[in-house]
């Protein structure tokens, strides 16, 4: 049977790993022409096929992120996880015990060395185009440090280049086959904490050359704001516009994610100043809220928040149903372990919040 065109030039050991990985090697989550590199240290653009056969590839598109992937550096000597093997993790698929995060999908680990590159496939992928909606990618974008935190992934990881998992030069470990969801992954990091919160206030280009626009006027704004208030909205709004024509005509070229992409054109330029304008004057500076509005965003934010985990619980739940209903077929006790293994769930987790499932089984 022939092979699909993106794993045709891939040797009989890359294939396989490819097809164990199918999430990784997908043409529709990868770039069509990947950066692509023997080393670290250099790149060069080639088409998906031929980037496949590459120790080093850009894990994602420039128009969506379809994966997280972080840098592990473990065998520095200062390290806080120096003392613990990479290979331990993945041979025993002890992440969440050891660290508090699920299972990756994938690690690519150098052979002799604690340190790898992880990637955490998403579900649903996110635009980072320029049309993209921003919320989600500042989403993303928080999920990433604070798992980055939780991780001690070197924060000066750019992404434009990760180890190739289907390459035979590292130590592949492969995790669960489902994508993970945003929500799934925002329950195991805690969204508040500063180096989450970092991002927001040093945007380093990473999502586009808009989000960046964006971030960096409307930080400038919240600074600036009071200076306005007796000069009135238009001379605020002309200001602000002002300072986004002068950030956009600096270039994007010192950041490493947009260098060589251009300028925004005036009009969505002037756009992002507008609405930045009118939202930092309607809503920045107003410290006072009553204590009955406060009880209501409290009473709001819980609910909000049952409701969103009794979504996320019953989603579990389905899927310990077919686990189980899968295991039972194939003539197999439904185990704990068993079941966690085919989800990417930890035992515990199932021991802890979902015991009723098991009852009858041997655990």
């Amino acid at each position: 049977m022939s092979q699909p065109s993106l794993l045709q030039h891939l040797d009989p050991q890359e294939l396989l790993r490819a097809q164990s990985i199918s999430l990784f090697a997908d043409e529709d989550r990868l770039a069509r022409k990947p950066r692509c590199s023997q080393t670290k240290d250099y790149s060069r653009v080639r088409t998906a096929p031929h980037a496949l056969t590459h120790p080093y590839i850009q894990p994602n598109s420039p128009v969506a992120y379809s994966r997280l992937v972080f840098d592990l550096d473990w065998h520095q000597d200062r390290h806080r996880f120096h003392d613990l093997p990479l290979r331990y993790l993945a041979d025993t698929h002890a992440w969440e015990n050891e660290l508090g995060l699920p299972a990756p999908n994938w690690a690519a680990i150098s052979a002799g060395k604690n340190g790898a590159h992880i990637g955490y496939e998403l579900e649903t992928p996110v635009g980072r185009h320029e049309h993209a909606r921003i919320k989600p990618q500042q989403y993303l974008a928080a999920i990433e440090s604070a798992m980055a935190l939780k991780l001690g992934a070197d924060f000066g990881f750019t992404g434009q280049l990760c180890k190739n998992p289907i390459n035979a030069q590292w130590v592949l470990y492969k995790g669960p086959e489902q994508a993970r969801d945003l929500h799934e992954l925002a329950d195991y990091v805690e969204l508040t904490t500063t180096k989450a919160q970092a991002y927001n206030r040093a945007p380093r280009g990473e999502i586009g050359r808009n989000v960046f626009l964006f971030d960096t006027v409307r930080f400038w704004a919240y600074d600036n704001i009071d200076a306005f208030r007796t000069a009135g909205y238009e001379t605020w709004e002309q200001s602000v516009i002002a300072t986004a024509e002068r950030v956009n005509a600096a270039s994007y070229d010192h950041l490493p994610f947009l260098a060589g992409r251009g300028l925004l054109p005036f009009a969505e330029c002037k756009g992002i100043a507008k609405s930045v304008a009118r939202w930092a004057w309607a809503n920045h500076g107003k410290r006072v809220l009553t204590a009955a509005f406060r009880e209501l965003q409290a009473w709001r934010g819980a609910r909000g928040a049952a409701a969103s985990a009794k979504v996320k619980r019953e989603r579990r739940e389905q899927q310990i149903i077919a686990a189980i209903g899968q295991l039972t077929g194939q003539r197999q006790i439904p185990t704990m372990g068993k079941v966690a293994e085919l989800i990417g769930c930890s035992k515990p987790t199932l021991s802890l919040h979902y015991k009723n499932f098991f009852q009858d089984t041997l655990q």
